[in-house]
C-alpha cells in the first residue's frame, strides 16, 4: 500500500509535522527502529524515537519514519530529500499508532491468501468460469463478469436462489436470459456507471436501486481498452477492506483469462478480416471473383451495407487493442466482418433493404468511442460491394470534416458522411477560388454590424436557421426570451434586406455560415445536438 494510504488509518489528529520525499512510496511492512541500526530497509516504515536514529541514514532508497517523543522533526531528518519523515503530535499514543498501521498488515496477510487461491485457479488453465468460481467461493459473495453488451461471460453464485429475495427473484431472471435486463441496464446508462468505472483507479461500490444493494465493479482493461465488467453483490456479507485488494487483483486476472479464451484470440475472424482488407486494397475488384469469395467464406451480406471506420484520436492504439475494441462492439455485428486496416478499424455492417445503420447500432458505436476516446465515421449506404473502397474514404473524410465542422454541432463522436459531404465539396473548391466569393454580402454587413456594436446577432441568426425558424426552440438554446428574439430577427431583416421566409435565401445564408465556419473565420457559441433539432416543439 501506498505511504499517504496507509497514514489514513492513524487516529485523527495524530501527526503533527510531516516531510515527505516520496508519499506514494509502496509500504510492505511496518517496525520500530532499535539502536545501532544503519541501513533502512525499503519498503518498510520505522517507528522511533530521537535517540534511536542513526547518525547517518542509508539513502540509496527513499526510506519511511515515523518520529515519536519529540517537539519537532530533527534536521538531519527534515532536511534529507530522501527521507519521509512524520512527527507525531505530542498527544498521539506512539503504540496505539503502530497498532493501528499494523493490522493493515494482519489483513494483508488475508489478502495475500485470497489472491494466492485466484492466481491458482488463474494459472489452471481451466478457464474464466472457473477462476470466477474460486473467486466467489474465496470472497463469498455472487461475482459476474459481463461484456460491453450487458451479456454474461461468466459468473457463479454459492447455493440455491431465495424466492423471497428480490435481489434473487431478480438475479433468477437474469441467469435465464445471461443479460442483465432491461431496468439494470437504464439504471447502468442513467448513472454513467461504464463511465465511471472508466475512470476510477480502484474498483467502485455502488449502490444499485435495481438490485437493492452495493456492487463493487472493476473494469477489466487490455491496453487501455475496457473489454468487460468483474461485478461483486453484497448479498452474503458486507464488503470487507480486504474484498477491495483482492478483487481488484480479480480483474487483472480476468483480462488475462479473456484474452486466452478463444472469443478473445486475435485469429477469431481472420479469414473474414483477410478478405476484407483484400477488398478495400482492390483498386478494380471483379463481381465475381468477389462473389465466388463470399461463398467460400460461407458469408451472405444482407442487401444494404455501410462502412463504419472507427479512429483512435491519441496515439499508440495497435491491432491488438482496436481487436478489444471490436469485442465491444460485438452485439451490432451481426451479418457484418470487420478488420483493422490502415491504422483504423474498419466495420462492413449490412443490414435489411432500404435500412439505416439503426439505433440500437448507433448508441453503442457512440458509447465504444467515448469509452475508448475514438471517433467513427459512416459511409453512406451503397448495395454492391465492390464499390466498397469509395465507401471507406467517405467513412474517413466523414471523421475529417465531422471534426473539423462539429464545433457548432454536437454529433458525440459519430460523423455520417451524408451530414458533412458539403465540407468535403468546399475542400475541393478551396483548392481552385477563394471560397469567400461564395458569402452572401448580406451576411458578411450583418458580420461588420455584430462587429462595430459588439452584438451577437450573426449567432442569432445562425441558430434561428439551424432550428428552421423555430422561435420557442431557438430562444431556449439561445437563452433569451421569445420577443428579445422576435426583436433581434427584426434587427437582422433590416440589416439583411430579407425576411428570411424565402427558400432561396435560407440556402444562401446556411451555405454562407458553412463557408465561415470551414475558413475559420466565425464560431458559433452555440454548440448543438443533431437530436436538438429535431425535437417537436411549437414555433
Amino acid at each position: 500500500m501506498e505511504l499517504n494510504e496507509l497514514l489514513v488509518r492513524l487516529p485523527e489528529g495524530a501527526l503533527s509535522a510531516a516531510s515527505y520525499a516520496d508519499p506514494q512510496t509502496d509500504i510492505y511492512n511496518i517496525r520500530f527502529l532499535t539502536t545501532g541500526t544503519q541501513g533502512l530497509e525499503p519498503g518498510t516504515l520505522y517507528f522511533s524515537c530521537p535517540e534511536n536514529l542513526p547518525d547517518e541514514i542509508d539513502c540509496s532508497s527513499v526510506a519511511s519514519i515515523v518520529i515519536y517523543g519529540a517537539c519537532e522533526l530533527p534536521a538531519g531528518v527534515a532536511d534529507n530529500h530522501s527521507i519521509n519523515a512524520l512527527l507525531l503530535s505530542p498527544e498521539a499514543d506512539h503504540l496505539e499508532c503502530y497498532n493501528a498501521l499494523q493490522s493493515f498488515f494482519i489483513e494483508d496477510d488475508e489478502v495475500t491468501d485470497l489472491i494466492r487461491r485466484m492466481l491458482t485457479a488463474h494459472f489452471s488453465n481451466k478457464g474464466l468460469q472457473y477462476l470466477v468460481e474460486e473467486a466467489s467461493q474465496a470472497l463469498g459473495n455472487p461475482i459476474m463478469v459481463v461484456d460491453s453488451a450487458y451479456h454474461y461471460i461468466a459468473r457463479h453464485l454459492e447455493g440455491e436462489l431465495d424466492d423471497a429475495s428480490g435481489l434473487d427473484r431478480i438475479l433468477a431472471q437474469e441467469f435465464e436470459y445471461e443479460s442483465i435486463l432491461e431496468a439494470g441496464v437504464s439504471f447502468i446508462e442513467e448513472n454513467r456507471i461504464t463511465e465511471r468505472v472508466a475512470r476510477a483507479k480502484r474498483p467502485l461500490v455502488i449502490h444499485n436501486e435495481v438490485l437493492g444493494c452495493n456492487t463493487l465493479i472493476a473494469a477489466s482493461v487490455v491496453h487501455g481498452i475496457t473489454i468487460a465488467h468483474t461485478i461483486m453483490l453484497e448479498r452474503n456479507h458486507p464488503f470487507r477492506e480486504v474484498d477491495h485488494e483482492a478483487f481488484a487483483r480479480l480483474a487483472l486476472f480476468v483480462s488475462q483469462e479473456m484474452q486466452k479464451a478463444a472469443l478473445y484470440s486475435t485469429s477469431q475472424g481472420q479469414m473474414d478480416s483477410y478478405f476484407l482488407v483484400n477488398l478495400l486494397n482492390d483498386e478494380q475488384p471483379s463481381h465475381a471473383v468477389t462473389q465466388r469469395r463470399l461463398e467460400v467464406l460461407d458469408f451472405h451480406p444482407l442487401p444494404t451495407l455501410f462502412v463504419a471506420v472507427l479512429q483512435s484520436r491519441r496515439e499508440g492504439l495497435g491491432p491488438r487493442d482496436y481487436e478489444q475494441v471490436a469485442k465491444q462492439l460485438t452485439g451490432t455485428l451481426s451479418n457484418s466482418i470487420y478488420a483493422v486496416y490502415q491504422g483504423r478499424l474498419t466495420v462492413l455492417y449490412s443490414r435489411e433493404k432500404e435500412s439505416d445503420l439503426g439505433e440500437y447500432t448507433e448508441r453503442v458505436l457512440r458509447e465504444v468511442a467515448h469509452l475508448n476516446d475514438l471517433s467513427v465515421g459512416v459511409s453512406n449506404a451503397f448495395a454492391d460491394l465492390t464499390h466498397i473502397k469509395s465507401h471507406y474514404e467517405q467513412a474517413n473524410a466523414a471523421i475529417k470534416f465531422g471534426s473539423l465542422v462539429s464545433v457548432f454541432l454536437d454529433d458525440r463522436g459519430l460523423y455520417h458522411y451524408c451530414d458533412y459531404s458539403y465540407a468535403q465539396m468546399l475542400e475541393l473548391t478551396n483548392s481552385q477560388y477563394n471560397l469567400l466569393n461564395f458569402v452572401h454580402p448580406s451576411l458578411m454587413r450583418l458580420a461588420r454590424y455584430d462587429r462595430d456594436h459588439n452584438s451577437e446577432l450573426m449567432d442569432t441568426l445562425f441558430v434561428y436557421l439551424q432550428n428552421s425558424g423555430n422561435t420557442q426552440r431557438a430562444a431556449k438554446m439561445l437563452s433569451l426570451h421569445k420577443n428579445t428574439l422576435l426583436y433581434r430577427i427584426g434587427r437582422i431583416r433590416k440589416i439583411l434586406d430579407c425576411d428570411l421566409t424565402s427558400g432561396e435565401d435560407q440556402f444562401n445564408l446556411q451555405l454562407s455560415f458553412r463557408v465561415l465556419f470551414y475558413l475559420g473565420l466565425f464560431k458559433s457559441r452555440i454548440s448543438i445536438r443533431r437530436t436538438d433539432l429535431s425535437k417537436d416543439t411549437e414555433a
